[in-house]
């Protein structure tokens, strides 16, 4: 049986989106591939990489939070592995603690980083007196308040609360209503165009010289391919050196994007393939 990871453990959002996720493609229809929980991102894209398992799910990035930076960074860092779906997944965030309690007798709360940015407003009002506490994951917190009898309370789903038995003090704290996760599902060889509409990641490395961002945006502006994502992160060589992840429009070998890939190359800026794949419509979510 082939092997599936996702950030775990159970009743993560991960979890959560990623059985969502299978019901919409048919071709995992009728063999359902062993599901996984790995306890961090870099964790669970490594052993994908090292061909441990056969895909790996993970999030990238949040509509309230911005981008997931330790999927990008890892990415950034593996040599084997291609994105070949996306999935786009509303996320719900729930104050959970192991029995009723006031808002205010809250010492402690954990979650995931994103998680606690997701709710900054509601913690700044109400919980203004607690720690807030990062965890590996959302489940991760969920477990262990659970365990742990004080006054203590997590951030996650509600599927965390009915597998770790917690009391839903509040539902729907996240400060946007409409809070939407964009995962992708990594594999070890490139999707094949979809016949509709395809999108293309890339992870581009320029030096850090003055107009290099302007020369990279260019060569996609006068072949009219539109950029719908750029985000920066460190290159982790020295100080003020960044590299850039590009979404773009379009299947990688269409002939407008071969001909960025080859004028990038011809001015020593190097791309690499992250993936090209069926772009998520809005009606394919899943409430």
């Amino acid at each position: 049986m082939k092997k599936m990871g996702y950030l775990g453990p159970n009743g993560s959002f991960s979890e959560e989106a990623l059985h969502l996720f299978l019901t919409t493609r048919t071709e995992f229809s009728e063999t359902t591939p062993e599901l996984i929980p790995f306890p961090t991102i870099p964790r669970l894209l490594f052993a994908c990489n090292d061909k441990e398992i056969d895909w790996a799910f993970v999030p990238l990035e949040n509509s309230t939070e911005g981008q997931v930076g330790v999927t990008m960074d890892t990415l950034g860092q593996t040599e084997h592995l291609f994105i070949t779906h996306e999935f786009v997944h509303p996320v719900d965030q729930c104050l959970l603690s192991h029995a009723p309690m006031p808002l205010e007798q809250i010492e402690r709360v954990y979650s995931h980083e994103q998680a606690i940015g997701q709710c900054r407003d509601f913690l700044e009002k109400h919980l203004p007196q607690a720690q807030q506490i990062t965890s590996l994951s959302t489940a991760e917190a969920a477990h262990k308040i659970s365990s742990i009898r004080e006054n203590w309370a997590a951030i996650g789903p509600r599927r965390a609360a009915q597998l770790y038995n917690l009391h839903l003090l509040k539902e729907r704290i996240q400060d946007i209503t409409l809070n939407d996760t964009r995962f992708v599902l990594v594999s070890h060889s490139l999707a094949e165009m979809s016949g509709g509409e395809d999108k293309t990641s890339l992870l581009v490395i320029a030096e850090n010289t003055p107009g290099s961002l302007y020369r990279i945006l260019g060569e996609f502006s006068k072949r009219h391919i539109n950029l719908s994502r750029i985000e920066s992160r460190p290159s982790k060589r020295k100080l003020g050196e960044y590299v850039f992840f590009v979404d773009v429009d379009g299947y990688v070998f269409a002939p407008p994007i071969q001909d960025v890939l080859w004028a990038l190359k011809e001015a020593n800026i190097s791309v690499k393939l992250l993936g090209s794949y069926p772009k998520a419509l809005p009606d394919e979510r899943i409430f």
